[in-house]
């Protein structure tokens, strides 16, 4: 709609512009009325009930419309004698509106017609099937009991004793526990999961949690069996033991389900490359540049960081 309204404009300012080149021929024939030096010919005439028509804009009658046009005319003749039509805000207008032209007659029918095969989309999913795969994961729960550098030989033993009493009531525990229950309440050492029997929530091989050591949570990912439970594990900060509570295997989201997506994302790709060769073709064999001029320049104090996001592209085009 936004563009649609600026096409409008557009034609209102380029019909204006060629209704002044075409009315500065004082020997025009057919002329319909003089404004000043200039003139309005029937051509002209029948251009602006053209536009109007394609425009859906009410027609009055001829005479209405005559005297419309001249008002227009004088009006413009008004302003380009006060010089308004070399201010930076009116030139600026008008290349928008140049430009929002140009891209609906050359560019939008070139990105209207691009088209994403089902041979692509296949291709791209292929290519992407880690992104339309959710890995495998375990629900874990871990009993811990600290230790560190700073313990010593008799502490590391009665830690590792405790550990094994630990263990051994956690192997000991019934089928339908699926979590260490009583055992972490007792004995483990981490205040999150302790109460929830030691519930640590899902892990997958490619995320794992960092208040986790790694290795306790690849020997929990690596249990064969739901309700597994592993060796005690002696890592860095303590003494471990971890039990696989529950699994799911990897799931791959079918091409059916996401196919839209793809060949949207595939559109907007195709399009934004067509844009990019429109603006480039553009530049080709017109542009030169003087960066020494440029520099001595008189500039308002900008960070880097502004200057390199500004586009190199010429205005208005993407």
């Amino acid at each position: 709609m936004k563009l649609l309204i600026q096409t409008a404009s557009a034609c209102a300012v380029l019909t204006t512009l060629v209704l002044l080149s075409g009315c500065e021929k004082k020997s025009a024939p057919n002329v319909l009325a003089h404004v000043g030096e200039q003139v309005i010919t029937v051509d002209d005439f029948k251009d602006e009930v053209q536009y109007r028509v394609a425009n859906r804009q009410p027609i009055p009658e001829r005479q209405v419309l005559l005297d419309e046009m001249i008002a227009r005319l004088a009006l413009v003749q008004r302003a380009k004698s006060a010089g308004l039509e070399n201010s930076v805000a009116v030139r600026r207008t008008f290349e928008q509106m140049l430009i929002a032209k140009l891209k609906e007659t050359e560019l939008e029918p070139r990105l209207a017609a691009v088209k994403v095969s089902p041979e692509e989309i296949r291709a791209a999913y292929q290519q992407d099937a880690a992104r339309f795969t959710q890995p495998a994961k375990a629900k874990l729960a871990f009993v811990r009991l600290a230790a560190d550098s700073k313990s010593s030989t008799n502490q590391l033993a009665e830690i590792a004793a405790r550990a094994d009493e630990a263990h051994r009531q956690a192997l000991a525990l019934p089928a339908t526990e699926k979590s260490f229950g009583k055992v972490a309440a007792d004995f483990s050492e981490d205040q999150i999961t302790r109460y929830r029997g030691g519930d640590g929530g899902w892990f997958t091989a490619e995320i794992l949690a960092d208040r986790w050591p790694k290795e306790v949570v690849v020997a929990g990912l690596a249990l064969k069996n739901i309700g597994d439970t592993s060796e005690i594990i002696r890592a860095a900060d303590g003494f471990y033991f971890v039990k696989k509570m529950d699994a799911r295997p990897s799931v791959v989201t079918p091409l059916e389900q996401v196919q839209g997506g793809i060949a949207r994302r595939l559109q907007v790709a195709k399009q934004a490359q067509i844009e990019k060769e429109f603006s480039d073709s553009l530049l080709v064999g017109k542009v030169q540049k003087d960066l020494q001029l440029l520099s001595g320049v008189d500039y308002p104090n900008q960070s880097v960081e502004k200057i390199a996001a500004v586009p190199s592209t010429l205005p208005g085009l993407p």
